[in-house]
């Protein structure tokens, strides 16, 4: 897959809104304002989930950089059908095309709002363009840690992680790239997605959950890279001053731990479509589960605050420590 910057930050907005995948799509770049924040279309939040099994090497190992395989596309536009868990990105990497030429093929202002059943018609590549397709690293400082995959009960595959912005400048339209590898560097499988929040402010992390539907048996190496980040304009509605407080977080019942606290508002603005994030840890630092939280309230004055509860399913591992994270947008 050969993807440019550009074609990835027209794509971050399909993870903005309440569903990972279609079914859930994700939100656009720049999320509308909603009555009721919605669950992020986190994985974790609305798919089963991830359980820990064994990988089939011991510890498999990071792999250096491979080149992307050649597109091999149809000369003339085909149609698809949209499909229960599609994004406008995963079509796009599916038919070696840029999200950008398939929102201009199809009319699409929104790719929040593509829905199952959906057609949309492929184009053919630019065969003038002198932009390669695959998308570059980006050229702002990005690092990935907490790496996990985790498999699931359903045979699916999903990569757990965080990236961290340790540059002066918050950067919005994160796209994170997991390849899995064989013990030759041979690609298996590659799979791309958005961060979970959609600003990764200076000094901070995001989370990100990567599903591969369909894994390979094995894979002995992998690489999980930034290729996209824009940074964010001066003028925004994105809003950071909220503050988790009165946190707590304990084991329940079998595979489930749960954290409860509260969010306050200690800005000047009142803020909506709050989206709180929780992310439980082991103690090796890996990732074992994130899922958006509910809140109780729509819109969050000035020094108010809401209190939330989320439990989350932990089905290898131990969590020894969690983060909660939130952003929202100013009320205009």
């Amino acid at each position: 897959m050969k993807h440019g910057i550009k074609q990835y930050v027209t794509l971050f907005c399909c993870w903005l809104t309440a569903g990972f995948m279609l079914g859930g799509c994700a939100p656009a770049s720049t999320p509308t304002p909603v009555a009721t924040p919605t669950a992020t279309p986190a994985p974790i939040a609305d798919t089963p989930q991830p359980t820990a099994t064994p990988q089939p090497t011991a510890t498999p190992k990071r792999a250096t950089p491979i080149p992307s395989p050649t597109a091999t596309v149809s000369p003339t536009p085909v149609v698809y059908t949209i499909q229960s868990g599609d994004t406008l990105l995963k079509v796009a990497i599916q038919f070696d095309v840029s999200t950008e030429a398939l929102q201009e093929a199809n009319g699409i202002v929104d790719p929040r709002f593509l829905q199952i059943g959906q057609t949309l018609i492929i184009p053919p590549p630019d065969q003038s363009s002198e932009i390669p397709p695959t998308p570059t690293p980006t050229p702002f400082p990005l690092n990935v840690t907490t790496i996990h995959f985790q498999k699931t009960r359903q045979g699916t595959l999903w990569g757990l992680g965080s990236v961290t912005n340790p540059g002066p400048t918050p950067l919005t339209d994160v796209v994170i790239e997991a390849s899995l590898l064989d013990a030759d560097g041979l690609l298996l499988a590659r799979e791309a997605t958005f961060t979970q929040l959609d600003v990764v402010p200076p000094g901070k992390s995001a989370p990100f959950a990567i599903l591969f539907e369909n894994p390979p048996d094995s894979f002995a190496q992998y690489q999980v890279i930034p290729v996209a980040a824009v940074p964010m304009s001066g003028q925004t509605r994105y809003y950071f001053d909220l503050e988790p407080f009165d946190l707590f977080g304990a084991a329940k019942e079998q595979s489930m731990y749960r954290v409860r606290g509260q969010i306050r508002n200690t800005g000047s603005s009142d803020v909506e479509s709050i989206r709180l994030v929780v992310v439980t840890y082991d103690d090796e630092n890996r990732v074992l589960a994130q899922r958006q939280a509910d809140l109780a309230v729509n819109l969050l004055k000035p020094t108010a605050a809401t209190p939330f509860e989320i439990d989350l399913i932990i089905t290898g591992g131990t969590v020894d420590h969690f983060d909660v994270l939130a952003q929202g947008l100013r009320v205009e």
